[in-house]
């Protein structure tokens, strides 16, 4: 099947999974995306387990910024998914943008949902952000682009990452959010979210990387598609347990 077939064919056959092992399922996909969406850049990287008792509000013996870091990503994506369920054609907006910001880094830096002031530069990237006074206008054309587009899905779920990782529009916890934004539009194009390995950071980051320099999205929209299409294979598996 291809990844069409395999989109249609779980949105058909997912109500054979029982309701408490899809909970799980998803349960288990938040912590795992928290996991690496927060040690992808902070070199911290926590275990599954810790992730789970962190969420669950037990104690843990990790640091205490890590655990922050934990907690409010974790939180972050759940205000993420209830704002596409409560609302019947949910768009991303600068408020829905500023206010998963905010979360993520909650405790842990000040200026949250607040665009940068400053100019920056990204350690090990060739790529500069823009210049903190075009920010604002680069972000309204972002928004507007996202929301009004006509490439393909994964152009666009693609771009929507990607974009955003390139104008940095934020002083810290950009890659964070852009990895929420990725999930957004995969939900919002019908697909199901997904965690981008912590240990394919460095591919990862190449392709960022080939975005920012060499305008090249393509060889991240396979990449983006070749998770999805694993998710979707791991979600059939459970199909075909219950449905024989």
């Amino acid at each position: 099947m291809n990844i069409q077939e395999k989109r249609n064919y779980f949105k058909e056959n997912a109500h054979y999974i029982p309701t408490e092992e899809r909970q799980s399922f998803d349960f288990n996909l938040a912590c795992v995306l928290t996991k690496n969406s927060v040690g992808m850049e902070s070199g911290k990287m926590a275990t599954l387990e810790e992730v789970v008792s962190t969420v669950r509000g037990y104690n843990t013996k990790i640091d205490e910024n890590l655990k922050r870091s934990i907690f409010n990503f974790y939180k972050a994506y759940n205000m993420m998914l209830d704002y596409l369920k409560k609302n019947e054609n949910p768009i991303l907006t600068e408020d829905v943008l500023k206010d998963l910001h905010a979360m993520i880094v909650d405790g842990l830096v000040d200026g949250g949902g607040l665009y940068r002031n400053v100019n920056i530069k990204i350690k090990g990237s060739m790529h500069t952000p823009c210049d903190y006074i075009k920010v604002y206008d680069r972000m309204k054309k972002y928004i507007y682009d996202v929301n009004h587009t006509d490439k393909t899905d994964f152009e666009a779920i693609a771009y929507a990452h990607l974009q955003l990782a390139k104008i940095h529009p934020f002083l810290d916890g950009n890659a964070r959010l852009a990895r929420l934004i990725l999930n957004f539009f995969l939900i919002q194009y019908g697909y199901i979210p997904i965690s981008i390995p912590a240990k394919r950071r460095l591919e990862y980051f190449d392709l960022l990387e080939e975005f920012k320099v060499n305008k090249n999205p393509v060889p991240f929209e396979n990449f983006v598609q070749e998770l999805v299409e694993k998710e979707y294979d791991r979600l059939i598996e459970v199909i075909e347990k219950y449905k024989k």
